[in-house]
């Protein structure tokens, strides 16, 4: 691992497992005592290093399940409740977002062209699509489990719950919140090839989590990571 990559990897696991970490204090922990406190959070954070967000989407299941749908959060900001689903806007939202994504792959692929032909930039890509590349079967489908699975309910969960929402739209407009909880998301992801797809995931998704919720929010992310994986294995193919 180059120091590039190590310092990317120290951010990310800072900015995804801190606020989990928060809420879990917040809402379950700092009722324990302090040796269970003590345990619980070295578990927490020991397993949160070699299990990649396998501890943190576990972690969120917890609270989402466990207190966000049964705990009445008023927000004077909007009229919706962000934890609230109707499953009858699955489709529609699949739907929007595949279209979203094609246009989205449009202005990246100028955006690298312009990189490649015009400033000679070489654009390597992102680290875990070269490792998806060059794993075998069964890691492929752990991969594909963090990726499509795992990722979409955490980073919802911090990026636009607890960074954009519970955070920012208390300092800042809505769309200077959403623009800067998008900057954080396209940094933690870490390819200059791809920022536009990456800062045009995190808007479209801070739209769908205004509009509709949470795991509106969740499945549009959900469907972009999975056409994603379906292409890559295509061109494998």
């Amino acid at each position: 691992m180059d120091i590039a990559r190590a310092v990317v990897f120290i951010f990310v696991f800072i900015i995804i497992n801190i606020p989990i970490f928060t809420q879990l204090y917040n809402i379950f922990l700092k009722r324990f005592n302090n040796l269970q406190i003590v345990v619980i959070s070295v578990l927490y954070w020991a397993s949160a290093i070699f299990t990649e967000n396998l501890i943190p989407f576990i972690v969120v299941v917890i609270l989402v399940f466990n207190y966000h749908l049964k705990t009445e959060e008023n927000n004077s900001l909007r009229n919706n409740n962000v934890w609230k689903f109707e499953w009858k806007y699955v489709f529609g939202i699949s739907i929007f977002t595949l279209i979203f994504m094609v246009v989205l792959t449009l202005i990246n692929s100028v955006y690298i062209l312009i990189l490649n032909y015009f400033l000679k930039y070489d654009i390597k890509p992102q680290s875990i699509v070269t490792d998806f590349y060059n794993s075998g079967s069964y890691v492929k489908v752990v991969y594909f489990l963090l990726i499509v699975i795992f990722a979409p309910f955490v980073e919802e969960y911090v990026f636009r719950y607890y960074l954009y929402d519970k955070i920012f739209l208390s300092y800042m407009p809505a769309a200077y919140a959403a623009t800067l909880s998008a900057a954080i998301f396209t940094i933690a992801h870490y390819n200059a090839g791809g920022v536009p797809s990456f800062f045009g995931l995190a808007l479209f998704c801070n739209y769908i989590y205004e509009k509709k919720g949470y795991f509106a929010a969740v499945a549009a992310h959900l469907i972009f990571n999975l056409s994603t994986i379906v292409l890559l294995l295509f061109i494998e193919i």
